[in-house]
């Protein structure tokens, strides 16, 4: 069976689930297997309902079909990083098998990978990106160590957008791809990619785009349009290194910033100094800025 059906009836089922009504899956009945399981609906199955559906919420891989006037059980085949069980080896794994069978890649969202759950990125960019780094700045205090993108403690990357996580070993997915996201309340302002660096599970020179290339720029400060991302201790505090980041001069990692200055101990505001989200200058606004890996 080609995985599309699968990916294809999971979603029809889940929106069953959400109308909480029934409905008539003769279509689908060859794709799904019958097994053994409790907890029958406690509707009548009768001669009107012959045919009909019904779920649990609490075994949503189970569904339960009215023929001859009982329940049948019948198990639903999950997709690869669907279930634990069936973690990929990475995001650009699910889009590469998703891809092969399927015309639309899947939607972002959290997948199991290598036993962990994990933010997969989609659509930027062709999508297939693992999350395994990001930071909301002013948001996530007092700073730790533990926060450093080199840092070889573990804060599970389920969420996008907002708060922290590392993954450490970033190698562990086999990536040749490196890709800096900066977000404002969930929405792209600027991202770029470049070679995958091995020395971001080592120390802060991590962050430094190899060979970069601009994906998306909505930046309106003159002078950080059309430049990428680079670590940055403005300040002179060397410790802010691994955390933080500039928008204007890349290859001088003590001058100017895009997201905090200061002192590791008394970080100061620095949000979109360096870039200008919006056309009236805007900034000192919520800002996250996330590491993925392809």
């Amino acid at each position: 069976m080609k995985l599309c059906w699968i990916v294809s009836l999971i979603l029809e089922l889940s929106l069953l689930m959400v109308a909480n009504s029934s409905h008539h899956l003769n279509s689908t009945k060859e794709s799904i297997v019958k097994r053994q399981a409790t907890g029958p609906p406690t509707t009548t199955c009768d001669g009107s309902a012959e045919g009909s559906s019904e779920f649990n919420p609490v075994t949503p891989d189970i569904i339960w079909i009215c023929k001859s006037g009982e329940w049948i059980p019948y198990h639903i085949e999950p997709s690869l990083g669907k279930i634990q069980s069936l973690s990929a080896d990475s995001c650009n794994h699910i889009r590469e098998v998703l891809a092969t069978d399927c015309t639309n890649l899947p939607n972002s969202g959290v997948y199991w990978v290598q036993d962990m759950q994990v933010y997969c990125d989609m659509t930027t960019d062709s999508g297939g990106w693992t999350l395994v780094w990001q930071h909301s700045y002013m948001e996530t205090a007092p700073l730790s160590t533990n926060m450093y993108y080199f840092s070889d403690f573990y804060k599970a990357c389920a969420t996008f957008a907002s708060g922290w996580c590392n993954i450490p070993d970033k190698q562990r997915f086999n990536p040749t791809e490196q890709m800096i996201v900066v977000y404002h309340q969930g929405t792209i302002v600027y991202a770029y990619k470049g070679v995958f660096n091995y020395n971001i599970d080592h120390d802060w020179t991590g962050g430094v785009l190899v060979d970069f290339k601009k994906i998306v720029d909505q930046c309106n400060k003159e002078g950080s349009q059309n430049v990428q991302p680079a670590p940055s201790a403005n300040g002179g505090d060397l410790a802010l290194l691994g955390l933080t980041f500039d928008k204007v001069s890349p290859y001088n990692h003590l001058l100017n910033c895009d997201t905090m200055q200061g002192s590791f101990n008394a970080p100061a505001d620095c949000r979109w100094h360096d870039c200008y989200p919006t056309a009236s200058g805007k900034h000192n606004t919520q800002q996250t800025i996330a590491i993925y890996v392809r």
